[in-house]
Protein backbone atom coordinates (compact mmCIF):
# COMPACT_ATOMS: atom_id res chain seq x y z
CA UNK A 1 0.00 0.00 0.00
CA UNK A 2 1.39 3.51 -0.76
CA UNK A 3 1.14 6.88 0.43
CA UNK A 4 -1.07 7.95 -2.98
CA UNK A 5 -3.50 10.12 -2.69
CA UNK A 6 -6.93 8.55 -3.38
CA UNK A 7 -10.32 9.63 -4.84
CA UNK A 8 -13.54 7.85 -3.95
CA UNK A 9 -15.92 7.84 -6.56
CA UNK A 10 -19.49 6.77 -5.74
CA UNK A 11 -21.89 6.54 -8.61
CA UNK A 12 -25.61 6.93 -8.71
CA UNK A 13 -28.44 4.53 -8.67
CA UNK A 14 -31.09 5.29 -6.75
CA UNK A 15 -32.12 2.88 -4.05
CA UNK A 16 -28.90 0.51 -4.72
CA UNK A 17 -26.90 3.25 -2.91
CA UNK A 18 -26.80 1.38 0.44
CA UNK A 19 -24.63 -1.62 -1.49
CA UNK A 20 -21.83 1.83 -1.83
CA UNK A 21 -22.02 1.54 2.12
CA UNK A 22 -21.50 -1.86 2.58
CA UNK A 23 -18.43 -1.69 0.16
CA UNK A 24 -16.84 1.40 2.73
CA UNK A 25 -18.07 -0.48 5.81
CA UNK A 26 -16.04 -3.44 4.80
CA UNK A 27 -13.13 -1.21 4.14
CA UNK A 28 -13.41 0.99 6.87
CA UNK A 29 -13.06 -2.40 9.00
CA UNK A 30 -10.42 -4.29 7.11
CA UNK A 31 -8.17 -1.50 5.51
CA UNK A 32 -8.90 1.83 7.66
CA UNK A 33 -5.42 3.30 6.54
CA UNK A 34 -7.18 2.99 3.05
CA UNK A 35 -9.98 5.31 4.14
CA UNK A 36 -7.62 7.80 5.75
CA UNK A 37 -5.77 8.31 2.22
CA UNK A 38 -9.29 9.24 0.72
CA UNK A 39 -8.84 13.09 0.08
CA UNK A 40 -11.05 13.90 -2.82
CA UNK A 41 -14.66 12.29 -2.78
CA UNK A 42 -17.08 12.64 -6.00
CA UNK A 43 -20.65 11.52 -6.17
CA UNK A 44 -23.48 11.66 -8.60
CA UNK A 45 -27.19 11.27 -7.78
CA UNK A 46 -27.95 8.97 -4.74
CA UNK A 47 -23.70 8.40 -4.59
CA UNK A 48 -23.93 12.40 -4.02
CA UNK A 49 -26.30 11.59 -0.90
CA UNK A 50 -23.78 8.89 0.29
CA UNK A 51 -20.79 11.52 -0.36
CA UNK A 52 -22.33 14.47 1.87
CA UNK A 53 -22.96 12.28 4.56
CA UNK A 54 -19.51 11.36 4.96
CA UNK A 55 -17.86 13.99 3.92
CA UNK A 56 -19.58 15.95 7.04
CA UNK A 57 -18.41 13.25 9.14
CA UNK A 58 -15.01 13.46 7.71
CA UNK A 59 -15.24 9.61 6.35
CA UNK A 60 -14.08 8.50 9.84
CA UNK A 61 -14.67 4.45 10.39
CA UNK A 62 -17.34 5.26 12.55
CA UNK A 63 -18.83 7.27 10.27
CA UNK A 64 -19.44 4.17 7.63
CA UNK A 65 -21.52 2.64 10.19
CA UNK A 66 -23.71 5.39 10.90
CA UNK A 67 -24.29 5.72 7.29
CA UNK A 68 -25.47 1.91 7.05
CA UNK A 69 -27.51 2.75 10.16
CA UNK A 70 -29.54 5.17 8.42
CA UNK A 71 -29.83 3.22 5.66
CA UNK A 72 -31.11 0.46 7.66
CA UNK A 73 -33.63 2.72 9.74
CA UNK A 74 -35.31 3.36 5.98
CA UNK A 75 -38.82 2.58 6.09
CA UNK A 76 -40.52 3.52 2.31
CA UNK A 77 -44.16 4.29 3.50
CA UNK A 78 -42.12 7.49 5.05
CA UNK A 79 -39.59 8.43 2.36
CA UNK A 80 -41.51 7.76 -0.86
CA UNK A 81 -45.20 8.47 -2.13
CA UNK A 82 -46.51 9.06 -5.21
CA UNK A 83 -46.51 13.16 -6.19
CA UNK A 84 -50.52 14.09 -5.46
CA UNK A 85 -50.30 16.17 -8.51
CA UNK A 86 -48.84 13.87 -10.86
CA UNK A 87 -52.03 11.15 -9.25
CA UNK A 88 -54.21 13.49 -10.22
CA UNK A 89 -52.34 14.28 -13.67
CA UNK A 90 -52.31 10.65 -13.96
CA UNK A 91 -55.63 9.41 -13.01
CA UNK A 92 -58.18 12.24 -13.67
CA UNK A 93 -56.88 14.45 -16.58
CA UNK A 94 -57.44 13.81 -20.28
CA UNK A 95 -54.28 13.20 -22.26
CA UNK A 96 -54.45 16.38 -24.60
CA UNK A 97 -55.45 18.51 -21.11
CA UNK A 98 -52.20 16.78 -19.18
CA UNK A 99 -50.44 17.87 -22.53
CA UNK A 100 -51.63 21.35 -22.48
CA UNK A 101 -50.70 21.78 -19.24
CA UNK A 102 -47.37 19.73 -19.20
CA UNK A 103 -46.53 22.77 -22.22
CA UNK A 104 -47.51 25.58 -19.77
CA UNK A 105 -46.33 24.21 -16.07
CA UNK A 106 -43.01 23.60 -14.32
CA UNK A 107 -42.18 20.23 -14.73
CA UNK A 108 -43.22 17.99 -11.47
CA UNK A 109 -41.89 14.44 -10.55
CA UNK A 110 -44.35 11.35 -10.42
CA UNK A 111 -43.02 10.89 -6.67
CA UNK A 112 -42.77 12.62 -3.61
CA UNK A 113 -39.02 12.15 -1.83
CA UNK A 114 -39.79 14.47 1.24
CA UNK A 115 -39.39 12.28 3.74
CA UNK A 116 -36.32 10.69 2.63
CA UNK A 117 -34.87 14.38 1.88
CA UNK A 118 -36.05 15.54 5.62
CA UNK A 119 -34.30 11.82 6.91
CA UNK A 120 -30.73 13.20 5.02
CA UNK A 121 -30.91 16.86 5.72
CA UNK A 122 -31.15 16.19 9.39
CA UNK A 123 -28.20 13.99 9.36
CA UNK A 124 -25.73 15.84 7.42
CA UNK A 125 -23.36 18.26 9.61
CA UNK A 126 -23.29 20.95 6.53
CA UNK A 127 -21.34 22.96 7.79
CA UNK A 128 -18.32 20.57 8.85
CA UNK A 129 -18.35 19.57 4.96
CA UNK A 130 -16.37 23.20 4.37
CA UNK A 131 -14.40 22.69 7.90
CA UNK A 132 -13.23 19.55 7.01
CA UNK A 133 -11.71 20.85 3.79
CA UNK A 134 -10.66 24.09 5.41
CA UNK A 135 -8.68 21.97 8.17
CA UNK A 136 -7.26 19.28 5.07
CA UNK A 137 -8.90 16.20 6.06
CA UNK A 138 -10.14 16.60 2.32
CA UNK A 139 -8.95 18.52 -0.69
CA UNK A 140 -12.20 18.43 -2.52
CA UNK A 141 -15.75 16.95 -2.12
CA UNK A 142 -18.02 17.81 -5.27
CA UNK A 143 -21.56 16.27 -6.41
CA UNK A 144 -22.32 16.42 -10.32
CA UNK A 145 -25.58 17.33 -11.26
CA UNK A 146 -27.24 17.77 -14.89
CA UNK A 147 -27.88 21.49 -16.28
CA UNK A 148 -31.53 20.68 -17.82
CA UNK A 149 -31.16 23.38 -20.47
CA UNK A 150 -27.58 22.65 -22.05
CA UNK A 151 -26.94 19.09 -21.23
CA UNK A 152 -23.92 19.52 -19.26
CA UNK A 153 -22.95 18.20 -16.78
CA UNK A 154 -22.21 20.83 -13.78
CA UNK A 155 -19.93 19.55 -10.92
CA UNK A 156 -20.19 21.89 -7.56
CA UNK A 157 -17.04 21.73 -5.80
CA UNK A 158 -16.01 22.57 -2.24
CA UNK A 159 -12.21 22.46 -2.69
CA UNK A 160 -9.20 24.04 -1.35
CA UNK A 161 -7.53 26.52 -3.61
CA UNK A 162 -4.56 24.24 -4.42
CA UNK A 163 -6.88 22.14 -6.49
CA UNK A 164 -10.13 23.41 -6.72
CA UNK A 165 -11.10 26.61 -9.16
CA UNK A 166 -11.62 30.19 -8.05
CA UNK A 167 -14.29 30.81 -10.62
CA UNK A 168 -16.59 28.21 -12.67
CA UNK A 169 -14.42 26.40 -15.21
CA UNK A 170 -14.21 23.31 -17.30
CA UNK A 171 -11.93 20.74 -16.35
CA UNK A 172 -12.50 17.79 -18.70
CA UNK A 173 -15.47 16.56 -19.13
CA UNK A 174 -17.56 18.61 -16.29
CA UNK A 175 -18.20 22.28 -15.39
CA UNK A 176 -16.77 22.70 -12.33
CA UNK A 177 -18.63 25.01 -10.14
CA UNK A 178 -16.79 26.07 -6.78
CA UNK A 179 -19.48 26.54 -3.85
CA UNK A 180 -20.39 25.22 -0.16
CA UNK A 181 -22.64 22.66 -0.56
CA UNK A 182 -26.09 22.63 0.59
CA UNK A 183 -29.04 20.51 0.67
CA UNK A 184 -30.16 21.96 -2.87
CA UNK A 185 -27.28 21.09 -4.92
CA UNK A 186 -27.50 17.03 -3.45
CA UNK A 187 -31.30 17.51 -4.09
CA UNK A 188 -30.11 18.21 -8.08
CA UNK A 189 -27.84 15.66 -8.16
CA UNK A 190 -30.60 13.20 -7.38
CA UNK A 191 -33.20 14.49 -9.18
CA UNK A 192 -33.86 11.10 -11.51
CA UNK A 193 -36.11 12.67 -14.70
CA UNK A 194 -39.64 12.42 -14.61
CA UNK A 195 -39.49 10.41 -10.75
CA UNK A 196 -38.55 13.39 -8.98
CA UNK A 197 -38.90 17.27 -9.73
CA UNK A 198 -35.72 19.41 -11.29
CA UNK A 199 -34.18 21.51 -8.69
CA UNK A 200 -33.55 25.38 -9.30
CA UNK A 201 -29.81 26.83 -8.10
CA UNK A 202 -30.17 30.42 -8.76
CA UNK A 203 -30.93 30.78 -12.69
CA UNK A 204 -30.53 27.38 -13.46
CA UNK A 205 -32.94 23.88 -13.54
CA UNK A 206 -31.03 20.53 -12.81
CA UNK A 207 -32.12 16.96 -12.83
CA UNK A 208 -29.96 14.10 -11.85
CA UNK A 209 -25.89 13.68 -12.37
CA UNK A 210 -26.17 10.51 -13.83
CA UNK A 211 -28.13 11.28 -16.48
CA UNK A 212 -24.42 12.66 -18.40
CA UNK A 213 -21.84 11.51 -15.50
CA UNK A 214 -22.46 9.27 -13.34
CA UNK A 215 -19.12 8.21 -12.46
CA UNK A 216 -16.85 11.26 -11.79
CA UNK A 217 -13.78 9.45 -12.96
CA UNK A 218 -11.75 12.57 -14.32
CA UNK A 219 -12.88 15.18 -12.07
CA UNK A 220 -11.05 12.97 -8.87
CA UNK A 221 -8.20 13.24 -11.13
CA UNK A 222 -8.17 16.88 -11.80
CA UNK A 223 -9.17 17.70 -8.14
CA UNK A 224 -6.16 15.97 -7.28
CA UNK A 225 -6.60 12.23 -6.95
CA UNK A 226 -3.58 9.89 -7.80
CA UNK A 227 -4.99 6.80 -7.29
CA UNK A 228 -9.02 6.14 -7.52
CA UNK A 229 -11.44 3.67 -5.42
CA UNK A 230 -14.83 3.36 -7.68
CA UNK A 231 -17.65 1.92 -6.33
CA UNK A 232 -20.75 1.35 -9.13
CA UNK A 233 -23.74 -0.29 -8.46
CA UNK A 234 -24.80 -2.26 -12.29
CA UNK A 235 -25.04 -5.81 -11.31
CA UNK A 236 -24.46 -8.99 -13.17
CA UNK A 237 -27.90 -10.47 -14.47
CA UNK A 238 -28.32 -13.98 -15.72
CA UNK A 239 -29.59 -13.88 -19.72
CA UNK A 240 -33.17 -14.28 -19.16
CA UNK A 241 -35.29 -16.49 -22.06
CA UNK A 242 -38.15 -14.52 -24.09
CA UNK A 243 -40.77 -14.21 -22.08
CA UNK A 244 -43.34 -12.40 -24.50
CA UNK A 245 -44.27 -8.59 -24.54
CA UNK A 246 -42.39 -6.12 -21.90
CA UNK A 247 -44.27 -4.61 -19.29
CA UNK A 248 -43.99 -0.70 -18.19
CA UNK A 249 -41.87 -2.34 -15.31
CA UNK A 250 -39.18 -3.94 -17.57
CA UNK A 251 -39.05 -0.51 -19.91
CA UNK A 252 -38.93 1.84 -16.90
CA UNK A 253 -35.69 -0.31 -15.85
CA UNK A 254 -34.13 -0.41 -18.95
CA UNK A 255 -34.45 3.53 -19.28
CA UNK A 256 -32.83 3.69 -15.78
CA UNK A 257 -30.45 1.73 -16.71
CA UNK A 258 -29.37 3.50 -19.75
CA UNK A 259 -28.80 5.96 -16.97
CA UNK A 260 -26.87 4.93 -14.31
CA UNK A 261 -25.42 1.79 -15.33
CA UNK A 262 -24.46 1.32 -19.26
CA UNK A 263 -22.14 4.53 -18.66
CA UNK A 264 -19.98 2.57 -16.06
CA UNK A 265 -18.66 0.11 -18.15
CA UNK A 266 -17.45 2.58 -20.83
CA UNK A 267 -15.45 5.03 -18.28
CA UNK A 268 -13.75 1.86 -17.05
CA UNK A 269 -12.97 0.19 -19.76
CA UNK A 270 -11.58 3.82 -21.31
CA UNK A 271 -9.49 3.96 -17.92
CA UNK A 272 -8.05 0.45 -18.24
CA UNK A 273 -7.15 1.36 -21.63
CA UNK A 274 -5.63 4.28 -21.37
CA UNK A 275 -3.32 2.68 -18.54
CA UNK A 276 -2.34 -0.18 -20.72
CA UNK A 277 -1.17 2.90 -23.58
CA UNK A 278 0.88 4.49 -20.68
CA UNK A 279 2.52 0.92 -19.59
CA UNK A 280 2.83 0.05 -23.22
CA UNK A 281 4.77 2.91 -23.72
CA UNK A 282 6.88 3.24 -20.69
CA UNK A 283 8.24 -0.49 -21.60
CA UNK A 284 9.74 1.17 -24.76
CA UNK A 285 12.25 3.27 -22.83
CA UNK A 286 12.84 6.74 -21.58
CA UNK A 287 13.75 8.20 -24.80
CA UNK A 288 10.27 6.93 -26.45
CA UNK A 289 8.25 7.34 -23.61
CA UNK A 290 8.94 11.22 -23.73
CA UNK A 291 8.24 10.95 -27.85
CA UNK A 292 4.54 9.35 -26.98
CA UNK A 293 4.13 12.62 -24.31
CA UNK A 294 5.61 14.85 -26.65
CA UNK A 295 3.28 13.68 -29.73
CA UNK A 296 -0.06 13.79 -27.23
CA UNK A 297 0.84 17.64 -26.90
CA UNK A 298 0.98 18.33 -30.53
CA UNK A 299 -2.39 17.23 -30.93
CA UNK A 300 -3.62 19.15 -27.65
CA UNK A 301 -3.73 16.27 -25.24
CA UNK A 302 -2.11 16.23 -21.85
CA UNK A 303 0.73 13.80 -20.99
CA UNK A 304 -1.20 10.29 -19.59
CA UNK A 305 -0.26 9.12 -16.53
CA UNK A 306 -1.17 5.50 -15.11
CA UNK A 307 -3.67 5.47 -12.62
CA UNK A 308 -4.02 2.92 -10.15
CA UNK A 309 -7.55 1.98 -9.16
CA UNK A 310 -9.68 -0.77 -7.67
CA UNK A 311 -13.42 -1.04 -8.61
CA UNK A 312 -15.95 -2.73 -6.92
CA UNK A 313 -19.23 -3.94 -7.94
CA UNK A 314 -22.32 -6.41 -7.86
CA UNK A 315 -21.88 -9.83 -8.72
CA UNK A 316 -25.35 -10.83 -8.24
CA UNK A 317 -28.19 -9.73 -9.62
CA UNK A 318 -29.66 -6.67 -7.73
CA UNK A 319 -32.72 -6.38 -9.81
CA UNK A 320 -34.13 -10.22 -8.87
CA UNK A 321 -33.08 -8.93 -5.13
CA UNK A 322 -35.42 -6.19 -5.73
CA UNK A 323 -37.99 -8.22 -7.34
CA UNK A 324 -37.85 -10.79 -5.22
CA UNK A 325 -38.29 -8.82 -1.73
CA UNK A 326 -41.10 -6.35 -2.83
CA UNK A 327 -42.96 -9.51 -3.74
CA UNK A 328 -43.04 -11.03 -0.52
CA UNK A 329 -45.69 -10.54 1.63
CA UNK A 330 -43.70 -9.15 4.55
CA UNK A 331 -42.44 -6.58 2.86
CA UNK A 332 -45.85 -5.43 1.34
CA UNK A 333 -47.35 -2.50 3.93
CA UNK A 334 -50.88 -1.51 4.25
CA UNK A 335 -49.79 1.20 1.74
CA UNK A 336 -49.49 2.59 -1.20
CA UNK A 337 -46.09 2.82 -2.93
CA UNK A 338 -44.77 -0.88 -2.36
CA UNK A 339 -48.17 -2.06 -3.28
CA UNK A 340 -47.60 0.50 -6.68
CA UNK A 341 -44.69 -1.15 -7.27
CA UNK A 342 -45.96 -4.77 -6.97
CA UNK A 343 -49.00 -3.61 -9.27
CA UNK A 344 -46.66 -2.27 -11.91
CA UNK A 345 -44.39 -5.18 -11.80
CA UNK A 346 -46.70 -8.12 -11.15
CA UNK A 347 -47.19 -9.07 -14.57
CA UNK A 348 -43.56 -8.99 -15.59
CA UNK A 349 -41.92 -12.50 -14.49
CA UNK A 350 -39.53 -11.18 -12.95
CA UNK A 351 -37.70 -9.19 -15.34
CA UNK A 352 -38.57 -6.10 -13.85
CA UNK A 353 -36.50 -5.97 -10.59
CA UNK A 354 -34.02 -3.43 -12.13
CA UNK A 355 -36.94 -0.56 -11.75
CA UNK A 356 -37.96 -1.50 -8.42
CA UNK A 357 -34.32 -1.61 -7.23
CA UNK A 358 -33.85 2.02 -8.20
CA UNK A 359 -36.73 2.94 -5.86
CA UNK A 360 -37.29 0.12 -3.04
CA UNK A 361 -35.95 2.87 -0.35
CA UNK A 362 -36.69 0.64 2.52
CA UNK A 363 -34.26 -0.60 5.63
CA UNK A 364 -34.48 -4.51 4.75
CA UNK A 365 -33.55 -4.32 1.35
CA UNK A 366 -30.75 -1.78 2.28
CA UNK A 367 -29.77 -4.41 4.81
CA UNK A 368 -29.26 -7.32 2.38
CA UNK A 369 -27.55 -4.58 -0.13
CA UNK A 370 -25.24 -3.50 2.68
CA UNK A 371 -24.22 -7.25 3.12
CA UNK A 372 -23.66 -7.97 -0.60
CA UNK A 373 -21.27 -5.19 -0.66
CA UNK A 374 -19.45 -6.21 2.43
CA UNK A 375 -18.83 -9.71 0.79
CA UNK A 376 -18.00 -8.18 -2.60
CA UNK A 377 -15.33 -6.03 -1.24
CA UNK A 378 -13.97 -8.65 0.74
CA UNK A 379 -13.76 -10.59 -2.47
CA UNK A 380 -11.86 -7.61 -3.66
CA UNK A 381 -9.29 -7.43 -0.76
CA UNK A 382 -6.19 -7.77 -2.69
CA UNK A 383 -6.51 -4.98 -5.31
CA UNK A 384 -7.90 -2.37 -2.68
CA UNK A 385 -5.10 -2.83 -0.21
CA UNK A 386 -2.45 -2.85 -3.95
CA UNK A 387 -4.06 1.01 -3.53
Amino acid sequence: MSDASIGLILSGGGARGAYEVGVLTYVADALPDLLRRIRVITGSSVGAVNTIFLASRGLTPESTHELARLWRGLTIDDMISLSSMSALKLLGAAPLRLLRLGLRSPATGLLNAKGLWRKVSSQVRWSRIHTHVRDGRFDAVAVAATDISTGDTHLFVDGSPEVAPAVPQRISEVYAIPTRLSLRHVLASAAIPLLFSPVQLRDRWYMDGGVRHNTPLSPALHLGADALLIVTVGGMRAPSAFSGFPGIGQIVGKLLDSIFLDRVNFDLDRLKRINDIVEAATSLGDHETARFHDALKTVGRPGYRKVPYAAVHPRGDIGALASEMIRSSGTVSSFSFVRVLSALFEDDAGTSGDAASFLFFDGSYADRLIALGRADAAACHDSLAAL
